[in-house]
């Protein structure tokens, strides 16, 4: 529908700029012959609509092919800058994977030294084990994101 909208904007364009050409064009004619008080010939009066029938219909097109032109390149822009958003973010979580991964790792480590001492609080260790399982849980969820959107990522990593 938009495109529909747009052409018939377009052309319509077109038919006002040139019928408005032509009908200044006539009208500057008449008011110089008026002037020069002589008599205008149908030559003069074909001639009159011809040549702003051509320029500005030839204008008007060629101004139109510029506005496609630039709305290509605009679609192309939205869509780099949206692949380059896209690697910044996968960069990001790469990052956060990997900080996170070796800082769960070293909780690892500090799990195994909980469990070599029995009088340690046991629901604490519990806690501990399901802390660890949480953050790998989000980082996981965060990190398989498919639409790259504030909205979709901050629902990925929301508490359920």
């Amino acid at each position: 529908m938009g495109k529909i909208v747009r052409k018939s904007s377009q052309v319509t364009l077109v038919l006002v700029t040139t019928l408005l050409s032509i009908s200044l064009a006539l009208l500057i004619v008449f008011i110089g012959y008026k002037v020069m008080d002589d008599q205008i010939r149908k030559t003069e009066i074909i001639m009159t609509i011809i040549a702003p029938l051509v320029i500005s219909s030839t204008v008007t097109w060629y101004l139109y092919g510029l506005i496609k032109r630039l709305e290509s390149l605009e679609q192309e822009l939205r869509q780099r800058i949206t692949k380059e958003k896209e690697a910044v973010y996968f960069a990001t979580i790469r990052g956060a994977q990997h900080i996170t991964n070796n800082l769960l790792n070293g909780l690892i480590l500090v799990d195994m030294e909980i469990e070599k001492h029995p009088t340690f609080n046991k629901e604490t260790a519990m806690l501990f084990h399901e802390m660890l399982y949480e953050a790998k849980q989000l980082i996981d969820k965060l990190s398989s994101v498919d639409l790259i959107t504030p909205e979709s990522i901050k629902k990925s990593v929301e508490p359920t």
